[in-house]
């Protein structure tokens, strides 16, 4: 009976012990030429972790509970954003410099044009083309699309896929280098949609 007793005693504390863990982030931070970026600045929920990148482009940092986004902050290139989901590892990548400065968000729709971005050969799939290039939309390990911000009775479901005007059901098939731009819709202008709109709308145009 004692020994059970250790047992689920130890139990215990092994799971309070993990329930505090800090979680450890790192990754890399590279331009738009895939060269390593020096000297970002790292930031979790906008405040900033006095970590900097290396000269590998490199960073660490011990995360406390609950965090949301990390961001980074370069004087030549400006911001980039992602939202936070329990990963250990998080990269980052600049596209062309006056693109990335000029990049703005809005509370209706943002949109990236890749078509500029000479290095569109780094991404695997159109899910690493899509991830960290628009804050508030998040692109998870299973490659699920959920758009930060909006409210729907479809809680955390994906936005309407539309590519060159046609609504599909998947963007897996989507070669990253036949991207012309990227736009993700909101509130009024994904309304024109009606409910199917409902979670947002990620609006792809390919160079046909």
């Amino acid at each position: 009976m004692k020994t059970l007793k250790k047992a689920v005693f130890s139990t215990l504390l092994l799971l309070i012990f993990k329930g505090n863990a800090q979680q450890i982030l790192s990754g890399k931070v590279v331009n738009y030429k895939n060269k390593p970026v020096v000297g970002v600045k790292i930031f979790v929920d906008s405040t900033d972790t006095n970590v900097e990148t290396d000269k590998e482009g490199m960073y660490s940092i011990t995360l406390p509970q609950k965090v949301k986004s990390i961001k980074v902050y370069s004087k030549k290139y400006g911001w980039l954003s992602n939202d936070y989901t329990l990963e250990s590892k998080m990269d980052f990548v600049y596209l062309d410099t006056d693109k990335t400065k000029k990049e703005k968000n809005t509370a209706i729709g943002q949109s990236i044009s890749p078509e500029k971005d000479r290095n569109t050969v780094v991404y695997r799939s159109i899910y690493d083309m899509i991830r960290g290039r628009i804050a508030g939309v998040v692109v998870q390990p299973d490659n699920t699309i959920i758009i930060r911000g909006i409210s729907s009775i479809k809680n955390n479901a994906e936005p309407l896929f539309v590519v060159d005007g046609n609504v599909v059901s998947s963007i897996d098939y989507i070669v990253p280098n036949e991207v012309k731009s990227i736009s993700v819709l909101k509130d009024a202008e994904a309304s024109i949609y009606g409910s199917r709109g409902s979670s947002g709308v990620l609006v792809i145009t390919t160079k046909k």
